[in-house]
């Protein structure tokens, strides 16, 4: 499924009034697509609707202020972390190739880098996200492999219990 008909499950939820779901599966999709701002400007203003301004704040970050209420939420979020660039790093969890992002973007995660460095020594990496479809292809086995897994997994059974047989009866000839 593209990212365009999870899209389309997402506003579907907002119309059915599943908003958390919505919200659940815009989280998700950020993870999986970390560089497409439409997915975080979707979020932010889902929770912007819902009067979650820290949380609008938070997923607009990374956004151009480009009017009041993104400027008065950005404001409110940094405010609620103590204008921690460490903090909003380790909440963003930016797993994409930042390459990819708008200027403005890549300015501000460069400038809460620098931030976090400053006051905490320190600037939380976090490794990128495999493909989850890419990692189930590799999961999934045929019913060849997955037969054979089965048959050396019974023989090493029958083994074990030839063994333990024969141990019984050597036991059984010294003894009986």
């Amino acid at each position: 499924m593209g990212l365009k008909e999870k899209l389309e499950k997402v506003d579907f939820d907002i119309d059915k009034g599943r908003k958390f779901k919505a919200a659940d599966r815009l989280r998700n999709l950020i993870q999986e697509n970390p560089h497409e701002m439409e997915l975080w400007n979707k979020l932010a203003q889902l929770y912007y609707e819902g009067g979650f301004l820290d949380a609008a704040g938070r997923y607009w970050i990374l956004t151009e202020p480009t009017n009041d209420r993104i400027k008065n939420c950005v404001e409110v979020y940094e405010k609620s972390v103590n204008y921690s660039g460490y903090q909003i790093l380790q909440d963003l969890v930016f797993r994409g190739d930042k390459s990819k992002l708008p200027k403005y973007a890549q300015k501000k995660l460069a400038q809460l880098e620098i931030d976090s460095s400053e006051k905490s020594n320190c600037i939380p990496k976090f490794a990128p996200r495999t493909n989850k479809a890419n990692k189930r292809k590799n999961t999934n086995d045929t019913s060849k492999e997955k037969f054979g897994r089965y048959l050396i997994f019974a023989v090493l059974i029958g083994v074990f219990l030839l063994i333990l047989t024969g141990f019984g009866t050597v036991i059984e000839w010294i003894f009986g």
